[in-house]
């Protein structure tokens, strides 16, 4: 089935990983500031290992569900091979939710999977920029003064 863009509003769920040395915990990532700039009324959520260790993965997966309503999920993820929580997560919502768009932000090892898979290679502003265009439709000539 051909992925259909996000047309309205989103809901972006970030799963974050404990951010290292290299990265720090200053360093703004994802998608959700660049996709609220296309889609207004866009909200994003981040979740830790902590919240799936805290109620468990089927009641942090209901939250996202329940917050998310009718608008389409965009989960983000930074390689998510090396996060179990993060990976059984994912496999949850996308058992729940399979017109998913995932977004892989870091070393994508882990198969491709959601209606549509980005991998951006990289968690730069400007990869985020690029998989909210990518998210909404929007391609390569697309922009205005193009």
């Amino acid at each position: 089935m051909p992925y259909e863009p996000v047309t309205g509003p989103a809901y972006v769920a970030a799963f974050t990983p404990v951010a290292n040395i290299a990265v720090g915990e200053e360093t703004p990532w994802g998608v959700g500031a660049e996709l609220a700039r296309l889609r207004p009324g866009t909200g994003t959520a981040t979740y830790g290992w902590q919240d799936a260790e805290a109620g468990g993965v089927p009641a942090l997966i209901e939250n996202m569900l329940d917050t998310a309503a009718d608008r389409r999920i965009v989960a983000v993820v930074r390689d998510v091979h090396r996060h179990p929580w993060m990976a059984d997560a994912l496999d949850a919502l996308l058992a729940a939710r399979p017109e998913t768009v995932v977004v892989e932000m870091g070393v994508p090892q882990a198969p491709p999977v959601g209606a549509l898979h980005i991998a951006t290679h990289g968690a730069a502003r400007v990869c985020g920029r690029a998989a909210a265009e990518v998210i909404v439709g929007i391609g390569a000539g697309d922009h205005p003064g193009d």
